[in-house]
């Protein structure tokens, strides 16, 4: 395992890199939800497209969970088992989540981003929540608490691809893993090749950065390498809008590695990179109250490095199918180990009533 893997392992039992973590459910299922002092799983039937799924549900810590399995079929993606390395990989939605047994507990990664998911591995089956289900693999649910019954259908999303692109980067004595993300399918070439070069020149100035620091630094060894690693998740590709969190993680053999995360949410029919703003329609008052709430939840954590002033003028948020994730930087307003604040809203909250997600942004893919 190179050393940012095993510090990425470190930091995911301490709960760091993952930050707060916004958890959500979809309003269908919540009341799938149980008391977490349940602690045998209660089974749940599956149904899709009118039949009945051979898999069972379970209802287990408060959150609906469904198999690996039924979530493929579903979804209509591929799962694959590798046994040298104890990985299952399930690829959906233009992700691939993989669920690792190598430590003997299930440990979750989609294309090398390590979010707040968890996975359980019950009578020989891999199961994951309901919410990574929807937030990642493009599967929704619909839940009848009469016959416990959750209804599971795919998600309609945007006719986009987005696959996985690397950068070959050779420096002595430094481990260098490299992905980032590039688009294609769009009906119009000129806003595939605007969202490509957006996303192209960020991994290009970040391993340039790399190249500068290893050069200036000096003193990796073998034994203590410098390490540079960038992943890339898919949050949101619905409604002609496409949602992604890039990160990259620099080690330059100090006490501790720096991780960085940029939301970014483009519109697919122009390519034009979406601003908070804009997903708040413009709406300078919804901007106001979200500054004071976030706030309010910055100094529920306990306070700030520095004093909190309100949003950014260029806010770090992403999007997702339930709402909009407002976050900060490592040090920014807190401590290194609160990880990234994550502080979620619903579309719900944000949007003037009736009003339906980034309805203001013409055309579709």
């Amino acid at each position: 395992m190179t050393s940012w893997k095993k510090w990425t392992s470190a930091l995911l039992a301490a709960g760091i890199i993952v930050g707060s973590g916004a958890v959500w459910q979809d309003s269908s299922v919540q009341a799938a939800s149980v008391s977490s002092k349940v602690t045998a799983p209660a089974e749940v039937m599956l149904k899709s497209g009118g039949k009945t799924l051979t898999q069972k549900g379970l209802l287990q810590g408060g959150s609906t969970w469904v198999s690996l399995t039924a979530v493929k079929d579903v979804a209509g993606g591929t799962l694959k088992y590798d046994a040298k390395t104890k990985e299952y990989a399930l690829t959906a939605a233009n992700n691939t989540m993989t669920i690792s047994l190598l430590d003997g507990q299930p440990s979750v990664r989609i294309n090398n981003y390590y979010p707040q998911v968890d996975a359980k591995l019950i009578n020989g089956r891999l199961y994951i929540p309901f919410s990574a289900m929807r937030d990642y693999l493009g599967v929704q649910g619909n839940w009848d608490g009469k016959t416990k019954t959750l209804t599971l259908s795919k998600v309609k999303q945007n006719s986009v691809k987005v696959k996985a692109a690397t950068v070959n980067v050779t420096v002595k004595n430094a481990e260098v893993d490299v992905q980032y993300p590039q688009v294609s399918g769009l009906t119009s070439k000129e806003a595939e090749a605007a969202i490509n070069k957006v996303l192209k020149d960020e991994v290009d100035a970040y391993v340039a950065d790399f190249k500068k620091q290893t050069s200036e630094f000096g003193g990796a060894t073998a034994n203590r390498p410098y390490a540079f690693e960038s992943s890339y998740v898919v949050t949101y590709n619905e409604r002609g809008v496409l949602g992604l969190i890039t990160q990259r993680y620099e080690d330059y053999a100090g006490a501790h590695g720096m991780t960085y995360r940029t939301g970014h949410t483009f519109a697919l029919d122009t390519g034009k990179e979406l601003t908070l703003d804009d997903v708040l329609q413009n709406n300078k008052s919804m901007r106001e109250t979200l500054g004071k709430k976030v706030g309010e939840q910055l100094k529920a954590r306990g306070g700030y490095l520095e004093g909190y002033k309100g949003l950014n003028k260029d806010q770090d948020f992403y999007v997702t199918p339930t709402g909009v994730v407002v976050f900060f930087q490592l040090y920014e307003y807190t401590a290194y180990a609160e990880g990234f604040p994550e502080m979620p809203f619903t579309y719900k909250e944000l949007l003037p009533k009736g009003t339906e997600p980034f309805s203001d942004v013409t055309g579709s893919e």
